[in-house]
Protein backbone atom coordinates (compact mmCIF):
# COMPACT_ATOMS: atom_id res chain seq x y z
CA UNK A 1 0.00 0.00 0.00
CA UNK A 2 2.80 2.22 0.89
CA UNK A 3 4.64 1.35 -2.23
CA UNK A 4 1.62 2.35 -4.33
CA UNK A 5 0.92 5.54 -2.66
CA UNK A 6 5.06 6.08 -3.18
CA UNK A 7 4.33 5.55 -6.69
CA UNK A 8 1.32 7.77 -7.16
CA UNK A 9 3.20 10.81 -4.92
CA UNK A 10 6.00 10.51 -7.32
CA UNK A 11 4.17 10.33 -10.84
CA UNK A 12 2.27 13.55 -9.31
CA UNK A 13 5.38 15.51 -8.74
CA UNK A 14 6.46 14.40 -12.15
CA UNK A 15 3.33 15.59 -13.59
CA UNK A 16 3.64 19.16 -11.85
CA UNK A 17 7.08 19.73 -12.93
CA UNK A 18 6.39 18.95 -16.03
CA UNK A 19 3.28 21.51 -16.52
CA UNK A 20 6.08 23.98 -14.71
CA UNK A 21 8.33 23.53 -17.41
CA UNK A 22 5.76 24.22 -19.79
CA UNK A 23 4.19 27.25 -18.07
CA UNK A 24 7.73 28.73 -18.24
CA UNK A 25 8.29 27.99 -21.56
CA UNK A 26 5.57 29.29 -22.63
CA UNK A 27 6.14 32.51 -20.62
CA UNK A 28 9.37 32.56 -22.24
CA UNK A 29 7.94 32.68 -25.82
CA UNK A 30 5.41 35.25 -24.65
CA UNK A 31 7.68 37.26 -22.88
CA UNK A 32 8.55 40.61 -24.97
CA UNK A 33 12.36 40.54 -26.71
CA UNK A 34 14.21 44.01 -25.19
CA UNK A 35 15.69 46.11 -27.81
CA UNK A 36 18.79 45.40 -28.90
CA UNK A 37 21.14 48.86 -27.94
CA UNK A 38 21.05 51.05 -31.21
CA UNK A 39 24.28 52.70 -32.28
CA UNK A 40 24.18 56.28 -33.10
CA UNK A 41 23.47 57.19 -36.36
CA UNK A 42 26.38 57.80 -38.73
CA UNK A 43 26.71 61.27 -40.72
CA UNK A 44 26.58 60.45 -44.38
CA UNK A 45 30.17 61.20 -46.30
CA UNK A 46 30.63 64.31 -47.70
CA UNK A 47 33.23 65.11 -50.08
CA UNK A 48 34.57 68.67 -50.98
CA UNK A 49 37.18 69.77 -53.57
CA UNK A 50 39.22 72.92 -52.54
CA UNK A 51 40.46 74.92 -55.53
CA UNK A 52 43.53 76.44 -53.11
CA UNK A 53 46.11 79.19 -53.74
CA UNK A 54 48.29 81.29 -51.29
CA UNK A 55 51.65 79.85 -51.22
CA UNK A 56 52.97 82.14 -53.61
CA UNK A 57 52.20 85.50 -51.22
CA UNK A 58 52.69 83.03 -48.32
CA UNK A 59 55.04 80.64 -48.36
CA UNK A 60 54.23 77.58 -46.17
CA UNK A 61 50.71 78.28 -46.60
CA UNK A 62 50.60 74.47 -48.61
CA UNK A 63 52.33 72.67 -45.62
CA UNK A 64 49.46 74.56 -43.19
CA UNK A 65 46.28 73.58 -45.05
CA UNK A 66 47.46 69.84 -45.38
CA UNK A 67 47.76 70.12 -41.75
CA UNK A 68 44.54 71.82 -41.05
CA UNK A 69 42.51 69.01 -43.09
CA UNK A 70 44.01 66.35 -41.16
CA UNK A 71 43.29 68.51 -37.90
CA UNK A 72 39.58 68.69 -39.47
CA UNK A 73 39.40 65.05 -40.37
CA UNK A 74 39.77 64.67 -36.43
CA UNK A 75 36.55 65.90 -35.67
CA UNK A 76 34.79 65.70 -38.70
CA UNK A 77 35.61 62.09 -39.93
CA UNK A 78 32.52 61.75 -42.18
CA UNK A 79 34.29 64.54 -44.28
CA UNK A 80 36.99 64.19 -46.70
CA UNK A 81 38.75 67.87 -48.42
CA UNK A 82 40.45 67.48 -51.52
CA UNK A 83 43.00 70.38 -51.74
CA UNK A 84 44.09 71.01 -55.10
CA UNK A 85 46.94 73.78 -55.08
CA UNK A 86 46.30 76.29 -58.15
CA UNK A 87 49.31 77.87 -60.59
CA UNK A 88 48.94 81.97 -60.00
CA UNK A 89 49.06 82.05 -64.10
CA UNK A 90 46.36 80.34 -64.18
CA UNK A 91 44.02 81.14 -61.15
CA UNK A 92 41.71 83.43 -63.12
CA UNK A 93 41.26 81.28 -66.52
CA UNK A 94 40.96 78.28 -64.88
CA UNK A 95 38.16 79.28 -62.43
CA UNK A 96 36.55 80.96 -65.19
CA UNK A 97 36.25 77.72 -66.94
CA UNK A 98 34.40 76.20 -64.05
CA UNK A 99 32.02 78.97 -63.81
CA UNK A 100 31.38 78.63 -67.72
CA UNK A 101 30.37 75.00 -67.06
CA UNK A 102 29.02 75.55 -63.57
CA UNK A 103 31.26 72.13 -62.55
CA UNK A 104 33.90 71.95 -59.91
CA UNK A 105 35.44 72.99 -56.89
CA UNK A 106 33.52 73.60 -53.93
CA UNK A 107 35.58 76.00 -52.15
CA UNK A 108 38.22 77.99 -54.40
CA UNK A 109 40.47 80.91 -54.05
CA UNK A 110 40.58 84.20 -55.90
CA UNK A 111 42.10 87.46 -55.53
CA UNK A 112 39.83 89.88 -53.66
CA UNK A 113 37.44 92.47 -54.56
CA UNK A 114 37.42 92.82 -58.78
CA UNK A 115 38.00 88.94 -59.18
CA UNK A 116 35.60 87.96 -56.83
CA UNK A 117 32.39 90.11 -57.65
CA UNK A 118 33.04 89.51 -61.23
CA UNK A 119 32.22 85.71 -60.76
CA UNK A 120 29.26 86.97 -58.11
CA UNK A 121 28.16 88.85 -61.24
CA UNK A 122 28.13 85.96 -63.53
CA UNK A 123 26.15 83.99 -60.85
CA UNK A 124 29.05 81.21 -60.10
CA UNK A 125 29.38 82.02 -56.37
CA UNK A 126 26.98 81.89 -53.02
CA UNK A 127 27.52 84.18 -50.20
CA UNK A 128 29.48 83.39 -47.52
CA UNK A 129 27.44 85.38 -45.20
CA UNK A 130 24.39 83.37 -46.07
CA UNK A 131 25.96 80.06 -43.91
CA UNK A 132 28.44 82.26 -41.69
CA UNK A 133 26.86 83.54 -38.71
CA UNK A 134 27.43 86.90 -38.27
CA UNK A 135 29.07 86.37 -34.65
CA UNK A 136 31.96 84.59 -36.13
CA UNK A 137 31.87 86.65 -39.07
CA UNK A 138 32.49 90.17 -36.97
CA UNK A 139 35.93 88.69 -36.01
CA UNK A 140 37.12 88.51 -40.13
CA UNK A 141 38.95 91.71 -41.69
CA UNK A 142 38.59 93.58 -44.75
CA UNK A 143 34.88 91.62 -45.33
CA UNK A 144 34.16 94.96 -46.97
CA UNK A 145 36.73 94.50 -49.96
CA UNK A 146 34.28 91.58 -51.48
CA UNK A 147 31.23 92.78 -49.99
CA UNK A 148 28.35 93.12 -52.97
CA UNK A 149 24.77 94.16 -52.72
CA UNK A 150 24.61 93.77 -48.59
CA UNK A 151 26.21 90.06 -48.96
CA UNK A 152 29.94 88.77 -47.93
CA UNK A 153 30.48 86.70 -51.10
CA UNK A 154 34.39 85.38 -49.53
CA UNK A 155 36.29 84.56 -46.59
CA UNK A 156 39.83 86.42 -45.40
CA UNK A 157 42.28 84.50 -44.54
CA UNK A 158 45.41 86.85 -44.08
CA UNK A 159 46.81 90.25 -44.58
CA UNK A 160 49.62 90.94 -46.90
CA UNK A 161 51.10 94.13 -47.10
CA UNK A 162 53.92 94.24 -50.25
CA UNK A 163 56.80 97.36 -49.70
CA UNK A 164 60.70 97.07 -50.47
CA UNK A 165 62.69 94.29 -48.75
CA UNK A 166 66.67 95.67 -48.68
CA UNK A 167 69.82 94.14 -47.90
CA UNK A 168 71.49 95.98 -45.58
CA UNK A 169 75.14 94.65 -46.66
CA UNK A 170 74.57 95.59 -50.29
CA UNK A 171 74.05 98.86 -49.49
CA UNK A 172 77.10 99.28 -47.25
CA UNK A 173 78.98 98.08 -49.48
CA UNK A 174 77.66 100.50 -52.10
CA UNK A 175 77.39 103.43 -49.66
CA UNK A 176 73.76 103.79 -49.46
CA UNK A 177 71.50 104.54 -46.51
CA UNK A 178 68.04 103.53 -45.80
CA UNK A 179 65.30 106.25 -45.10
CA UNK A 180 65.08 107.07 -41.90
CA UNK A 181 61.54 108.12 -42.50
CA UNK A 182 61.02 104.74 -43.95
CA UNK A 183 60.26 106.15 -47.61
CA UNK A 184 62.46 107.79 -50.09
CA UNK A 185 61.46 110.43 -52.54
CA UNK A 186 61.70 108.90 -55.84
CA UNK A 187 64.94 111.38 -56.62
CA UNK A 188 66.55 109.53 -53.60
CA UNK A 189 65.44 105.88 -54.84
CA UNK A 190 67.13 106.68 -58.24
CA UNK A 191 70.09 108.26 -56.71
CA UNK A 192 71.03 104.96 -54.45
CA UNK A 193 70.10 102.81 -57.52
CA UNK A 194 73.00 104.25 -59.59
CA UNK A 195 75.30 103.89 -56.75
CA UNK A 196 74.38 100.33 -56.20
CA UNK A 197 74.73 99.79 -60.30
CA UNK A 198 77.99 101.47 -60.09
CA UNK A 199 79.51 98.96 -57.10
CA UNK A 200 78.68 96.19 -59.48
CA UNK A 201 75.22 95.47 -57.33
CA UNK A 202 72.13 94.82 -59.09
CA UNK A 203 69.49 97.52 -57.38
CA UNK A 204 66.16 95.14 -57.73
CA UNK A 205 64.99 92.07 -58.44
CA UNK A 206 62.11 90.99 -60.12
CA UNK A 207 60.71 88.33 -62.08
CA UNK A 208 57.74 88.88 -64.99
CA UNK A 209 57.45 85.82 -66.72
CA UNK A 210 53.83 85.16 -65.80
CA UNK A 211 53.18 89.19 -65.62
CA UNK A 212 53.09 89.63 -61.94
CA UNK A 213 56.04 91.60 -61.33
CA UNK A 214 55.07 94.04 -64.10
CA UNK A 215 51.12 93.85 -61.91
CA UNK A 216 52.84 94.74 -58.60
CA UNK A 217 54.81 97.56 -60.02
CA UNK A 218 51.37 98.90 -61.30
CA UNK A 219 49.51 98.41 -58.23
CA UNK A 220 52.82 100.09 -55.90
CA UNK A 221 53.48 102.84 -58.78
CA UNK A 222 50.67 102.93 -61.38
CA UNK A 223 48.38 103.92 -58.20
CA UNK A 224 50.31 107.42 -57.08
CA UNK A 225 48.94 109.19 -60.10
CA UNK A 226 45.01 108.55 -59.01
CA UNK A 227 42.86 110.15 -57.03
CA UNK A 228 40.92 107.27 -56.04
CA UNK A 229 39.53 104.00 -57.32
CA UNK A 230 36.80 105.29 -59.24
CA UNK A 231 39.05 107.23 -61.26
CA UNK A 232 40.14 104.16 -62.37
CA UNK A 233 36.69 102.42 -62.62
CA UNK A 234 36.12 105.59 -65.19
CA UNK A 235 38.66 104.36 -67.33
CA UNK A 236 37.22 100.74 -66.98
CA UNK A 237 33.65 101.10 -67.73
CA UNK A 238 35.22 103.22 -70.71
CA UNK A 239 34.61 106.83 -69.86
CA UNK A 240 38.18 108.03 -69.83
CA UNK A 241 41.14 106.48 -71.64
CA UNK A 242 43.77 104.12 -70.58
CA UNK A 243 46.54 105.92 -72.52
CA UNK A 244 45.78 109.21 -70.27
CA UNK A 245 49.10 109.84 -68.41
CA UNK A 246 47.43 109.59 -65.44
CA UNK A 247 46.55 105.96 -66.36
CA UNK A 248 49.87 104.23 -67.76
CA UNK A 249 52.28 107.37 -68.04
CA UNK A 250 54.06 106.03 -65.01
CA UNK A 251 55.64 103.17 -67.82
CA UNK A 252 57.65 105.76 -69.01
CA UNK A 253 59.56 105.16 -65.58
CA UNK A 254 59.53 101.59 -65.33
CA UNK A 255 60.97 101.62 -69.17
CA UNK A 256 63.90 104.38 -68.12
CA UNK A 257 64.86 101.38 -65.03
CA UNK A 258 65.05 98.54 -67.48
CA UNK A 259 67.17 100.31 -69.77
CA UNK A 260 69.66 101.71 -67.57
CA UNK A 261 70.19 97.82 -66.56
CA UNK A 262 68.68 98.21 -62.83
CA UNK A 263 66.78 94.79 -62.68
CA UNK A 264 68.16 91.37 -62.89
CA UNK A 265 69.20 90.42 -66.86
CA UNK A 266 66.78 87.42 -65.96
CA UNK A 267 63.38 89.02 -65.43
CA UNK A 268 61.12 87.07 -67.89
CA UNK A 269 62.84 83.97 -67.62
CA UNK A 270 61.41 84.32 -63.79
CA UNK A 271 57.73 84.26 -62.80
CA UNK A 272 57.29 86.49 -59.35
CA UNK A 273 57.82 84.00 -56.95
CA UNK A 274 61.04 83.22 -58.51
CA UNK A 275 62.40 86.56 -58.76
CA UNK A 276 61.96 87.40 -55.36
CA UNK A 277 64.46 84.25 -54.69
CA UNK A 278 66.80 85.99 -56.55
CA UNK A 279 67.23 88.66 -53.34
CA UNK A 280 67.16 85.87 -50.51
CA UNK A 281 70.30 84.71 -52.68
CA UNK A 282 71.77 88.25 -52.40
CA UNK A 283 72.03 88.69 -55.81
CA UNK A 284 70.15 91.69 -55.77
CA UNK A 285 69.72 95.10 -52.96
CA UNK A 286 65.85 95.36 -53.08
CA UNK A 287 62.81 93.72 -53.89
CA UNK A 288 59.01 93.64 -53.72
CA UNK A 289 58.18 91.46 -50.54
CA UNK A 290 55.07 90.35 -48.70
CA UNK A 291 54.95 89.79 -44.80
CA UNK A 292 56.12 85.82 -45.88
CA UNK A 293 58.63 86.89 -48.67
CA UNK A 294 60.20 88.92 -46.02
CA UNK A 295 59.78 86.06 -42.93
CA UNK A 296 62.13 83.61 -45.71
CA UNK A 297 64.16 86.16 -47.27
CA UNK A 298 65.48 86.95 -43.67
CA UNK A 299 65.66 83.20 -43.20
CA UNK A 300 67.55 83.11 -45.89
CA UNK A 301 70.13 85.83 -45.16
CA UNK A 302 70.05 86.41 -41.68
CA UNK A 303 67.46 88.47 -39.24
CA UNK A 304 69.59 90.84 -39.21
CA UNK A 305 70.54 91.52 -43.19
CA UNK A 306 67.30 92.03 -43.94
CA UNK A 307 65.34 95.88 -43.48
CA UNK A 308 61.91 97.28 -44.98
CA UNK A 309 60.93 100.18 -46.47
CA UNK A 310 57.53 101.77 -48.31
CA UNK A 311 57.69 101.96 -51.70
CA UNK A 312 59.56 104.89 -53.43
CA UNK A 313 57.21 108.04 -53.80
CA UNK A 314 56.85 109.08 -56.87
CA UNK A 315 53.65 110.54 -57.67
CA UNK A 316 51.17 113.32 -55.51
CA UNK A 317 47.38 112.56 -56.21
CA UNK A 318 45.61 111.64 -52.80
CA UNK A 319 46.21 107.50 -53.52
CA UNK A 320 50.12 107.87 -53.71
CA UNK A 321 49.91 108.10 -49.75
CA UNK A 322 47.78 105.05 -49.04
CA UNK A 323 48.98 101.58 -47.94
CA UNK A 324 48.02 99.03 -50.04
CA UNK A 325 47.63 96.00 -47.42
CA UNK A 326 44.51 93.42 -48.75
CA UNK A 327 43.13 90.01 -47.90
CA UNK A 328 44.65 89.08 -51.01
CA UNK A 329 43.31 85.62 -51.63
CA UNK A 330 39.97 85.44 -50.49
CA UNK A 331 38.15 81.55 -50.48
CA UNK A 332 34.69 81.43 -51.59
CA UNK A 333 31.75 78.84 -51.99
CA UNK A 334 30.49 77.59 -55.58
CA UNK A 335 27.08 77.65 -56.43
CA UNK A 336 27.08 74.58 -57.87
CA UNK A 337 28.53 72.61 -54.29
CA UNK A 338 25.99 69.87 -53.17
CA UNK A 339 27.34 70.86 -49.77
CA UNK A 340 27.57 74.22 -48.82
CA UNK A 341 26.98 74.02 -45.67
CA UNK A 342 30.29 71.60 -45.25
CA UNK A 343 32.64 74.17 -47.28
CA UNK A 344 31.22 77.12 -44.44
CA UNK A 345 31.88 75.12 -41.74
CA UNK A 346 35.56 74.26 -42.94
CA UNK A 347 35.93 78.30 -43.94
CA UNK A 348 35.27 79.03 -40.42
CA UNK A 349 37.55 76.13 -38.72
CA UNK A 350 40.12 78.02 -40.65
CA UNK A 351 39.77 80.37 -38.46
CA UNK A 352 39.76 78.60 -35.35
CA UNK A 353 42.30 80.67 -33.05
CA UNK A 354 44.62 76.94 -33.13
CA UNK A 355 44.60 77.33 -36.70
CA UNK A 356 45.33 80.80 -36.72
CA UNK A 357 48.41 80.29 -34.56
CA UNK A 358 49.57 77.84 -36.94
CA UNK A 359 48.65 79.81 -40.00
CA UNK A 360 51.87 82.27 -38.16
CA UNK A 361 54.13 79.99 -37.25
CA UNK A 362 54.50 78.36 -40.64
CA UNK A 363 54.29 81.17 -42.76
CA UNK A 364 55.01 84.75 -40.98
CA UNK A 365 52.05 86.69 -42.67
CA UNK A 366 49.46 88.25 -40.23
CA UNK A 367 46.13 86.34 -40.29
CA UNK A 368 42.92 88.43 -41.26
CA UNK A 369 41.26 88.00 -38.03
CA UNK A 370 40.97 90.22 -35.05
CA UNK A 371 41.44 86.90 -32.61
CA UNK A 372 45.19 86.70 -34.49
CA UNK A 373 47.38 86.86 -31.65
CA UNK A 374 49.40 90.08 -32.32
CA UNK A 375 52.04 89.16 -29.67
CA UNK A 376 53.51 86.03 -31.87
CA UNK A 377 54.95 89.41 -34.08
CA UNK A 378 58.16 89.82 -32.28
CA UNK A 379 60.27 90.40 -35.19
CA UNK A 380 60.63 94.14 -35.21
CA UNK A 381 60.99 94.36 -39.38
CA UNK A 382 57.68 92.36 -39.29
CA UNK A 383 56.00 94.30 -36.61
CA UNK A 384 56.75 97.36 -38.69
CA UNK A 385 54.88 95.47 -41.61
CA UNK A 386 52.43 94.81 -39.30
CA UNK A 387 51.52 98.82 -38.09
CA UNK A 388 51.73 99.88 -42.09
CA UNK A 389 49.27 96.87 -42.52
CA UNK A 390 46.91 98.13 -40.37
CA UNK A 391 47.22 101.68 -39.80
CA UNK A 392 45.39 104.12 -41.98
CA UNK A 393 43.39 103.24 -45.25
CA UNK A 394 44.19 100.44 -47.37
CA UNK A 395 44.03 99.93 -51.34
CA UNK A 396 45.48 97.40 -53.51
CA UNK A 397 45.19 98.66 -56.81
CA UNK A 398 44.96 95.46 -59.13
CA UNK A 399 41.79 94.30 -57.01
CA UNK A 400 39.79 96.85 -58.51
CA UNK A 401 40.00 95.32 -62.24
CA UNK A 402 37.80 93.21 -64.01
CA UNK A 403 40.15 89.53 -64.57
CA UNK A 404 40.27 90.04 -68.06
CA UNK A 405 41.56 93.49 -67.87
CA UNK A 406 44.31 92.63 -65.16
CA UNK A 407 45.16 89.80 -67.27
CA UNK A 408 44.79 91.01 -71.41
CA UNK A 409 45.85 94.31 -70.54
CA UNK A 410 48.23 94.88 -67.23
CA UNK A 411 50.17 91.36 -67.34
CA UNK A 412 50.94 91.92 -71.11
CA UNK A 413 51.96 95.70 -70.79
CA UNK A 414 54.37 95.34 -67.75
CA UNK A 415 56.02 92.22 -70.14
CA UNK A 416 56.34 94.44 -73.05
CA UNK A 417 58.50 96.77 -70.98
CA UNK A 418 60.32 94.30 -69.11
CA UNK A 419 61.14 92.27 -72.32
CA UNK A 420 61.81 95.50 -74.20
CA UNK A 421 59.85 94.12 -77.20
CA UNK A 422 56.63 97.11 -76.59
CA UNK A 423 57.42 100.88 -75.97
CA UNK A 424 55.41 103.01 -72.92
CA UNK A 425 52.74 103.84 -76.02
CA UNK A 426 52.46 100.20 -76.78
CA UNK A 427 51.27 99.24 -73.05
CA UNK A 428 49.20 102.25 -72.86
CA UNK A 429 47.43 100.73 -75.69
CA UNK A 430 47.32 97.26 -74.68
CA UNK A 431 45.42 98.37 -71.68
CA UNK A 432 43.01 100.34 -73.91
CA UNK A 433 42.45 97.58 -75.95
CA UNK A 434 42.45 95.02 -72.98
CA UNK A 435 39.20 97.32 -71.68
CA UNK A 436 37.34 97.98 -75.07
CA UNK A 437 37.74 94.06 -75.95
CA UNK A 438 36.75 93.28 -72.42
CA UNK A 439 33.16 95.54 -72.45
CA UNK A 440 32.82 94.37 -75.95
CA UNK A 441 32.92 90.61 -75.15
CA UNK A 442 30.54 90.64 -71.45
CA UNK A 443 28.44 93.68 -71.65
CA UNK A 444 26.16 92.06 -68.61
CA UNK A 445 29.50 92.57 -66.65
CA UNK A 446 30.11 96.20 -68.08
CA UNK A 447 26.60 96.83 -66.79
CA UNK A 448 27.58 95.47 -62.90
CA UNK A 449 30.73 97.62 -62.99
CA UNK A 450 28.68 101.02 -64.34
CA UNK A 451 26.40 100.11 -61.19
CA UNK A 452 29.00 99.24 -58.48
CA UNK A 453 29.63 101.72 -55.63
CA UNK A 454 32.78 101.58 -54.57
Amino acid sequence: MKTSLYRLFALLLVFAMLLAACAQATATEQAPVAPAATEAPKEEPINLTFWYWAESDAPGADAWMAETVEAYKKIKPNVTIDVVPQSTDTLISAFQAAATAKSGPDIASQWATGPVLGFVWQDALVPVSDYVAADEMKNWLNTNENTYDGKVWAAPMYLMGINVMYNKDLFAKAGVTAPESGRWTWDEFIAASDKLKAAGITPWAIGDKDGYGGAWWFANFGIQTLESTEELRQAIIGNADFTEEKYTGWYKTLDEMVKKGYFNEDVMSLDLSQGVRVFGEGKAAMAFGTDGMLKQSMTDLGEDKVGVMKTPKKGTAALADVGNATQSISHFITKWSKNPQAAADFLVFMHTPERLTSWYKHTGVVAADARFDKSLVTNPVLKQMLEWETTGPQVWLENFLPGQIDSDGDLVAGQQIFSQSGTPADAAATWQRAAETWRNQHPDELTNWQNWQQ
